[in-house]
């Protein structure tokens, strides 16, 4: 039986070409797990910038129209009191609401409730903070509990506040979606590929490593604590055992390391006995050679 080892060169991302660096951003880009990174980034950013609220995003950015973000749940009113101090970006707001304003509004929520509902949007993903409805809402019930010379334009100017919080907020997230979906920069591009041992084919195509059959000499490596071993003798010549020394050749395949002890009595046998036992293993994927 004859048996035929295919070659196939992998390379890393700064490796390629320009237009081959252009499909492997294609290829990241189009990773669900994007998706799911992008909602989780959200859902982080809203529950450090509101602590005490409720808020879930819904989104859809496919430059089609409906789409967008849209930050739904309740908002604990608290949370917009002191938003600067969470969201320094948000500095704006400091000093919009006057100090008896606040107590007003604290007041009120005492008496019915301290937050404000965003609603979902049932059809599309665009941003619905304009439905916010906190004026009207709290006059009517507070009228109801027998409350007197309510300040509707207090409750209106909070509705103000929320409604332009909320805009704003979404048009970030959109623009950071848009970003994060399709657009990388080469520095990030990277960073990505380094940290998470990204190979590819010269045109760009992502390296399937799993797909490259193992070579048979690997299979006689033992796992030592993590690290892939083997210990390799030379033939008995008759050479004295103090003349023989110990050597080490270091190598990688695909994203393993790997670790070869050799005993001979020179680095030039050591590497004579090392490619003989190892067919498939060209002088490029060593990383070092040395006596041990």
């Amino acid at each position: 039986m004859n048996k035929y080892v295919k070659e196939t060169r992998a390379y890393t991302y700064p490796e390629l070409s320009e237009k081959a660096k252009e499909e492997a951003k294609k290829w990241y880009l189009n990773d669900e797990s994007l998706s799911w990174e992008l909602t989780n980034n959200y859902e982080s950013d809203l529950s450090c910038i509101f602590p005490n609220s409720d808020l879930k995003v819904q989104w859809s950015l496919s430059y089609c129209q409906g789409d967008g973000v849209n930050i739904y749940g309740s908002v604990n009113m608290e949370d917009i009191f002191v938003l600067s101090q969470n969201a320094p970006a948000y500095n704006w707001i400091d000093g919009y609401l006057t100090e008896k304003e606040i107590r007003t509004l604290r007041f009120y929520m005492s008496e019915y409730k301290n937050e404000v509902k965003i609603p979902v949007n049932r059809r599309y993903s665009y941003c619905m903070a304009d439905s916010i409805d906190l004026a009207e809402d709290f006059r009517y019930e507070l009228e109801n509990m027998g409350i007197r010379d309510i300040r509707v334009s207090v409750l209106e100017k909070a509705e103000r506040l929320v409604k332009q919080v909320f805009s704003q907020l979404c048009m970030e997230y959109e623009k950071q979606g848009y970003a994060e979906l399709y657009e990388i920069s080469d520095e990030n591009m990277e960073e990505i590929c380094e940290s998470n041992g990204y190979y590819f084919l010269e045109n760009g195509e992502f390296f399937e490593e799993d797909c490259i059959e193992e070579p048979e000499e690997l299979s006689a490596y033992y796992d030592n604590n993590g690290d892939q071993c083997i210990d390799l003798s030379r033939d008995d010549d008759g050479t004295p055992v103090e003349e023989i020394g110990r050597y080490e050749v270091i190598f990688e395949y695909g994203s393993r390391r790997y670790y070869c002890f050799i005993d001979a009595v020179s680095l030039e046998e050591a590497m004579f006995i090392f490619f003989k036992k190892h067919p498939h293993i060209n002088y490029d994927m060593v990383i070092e050679h040395m006596e041990v």
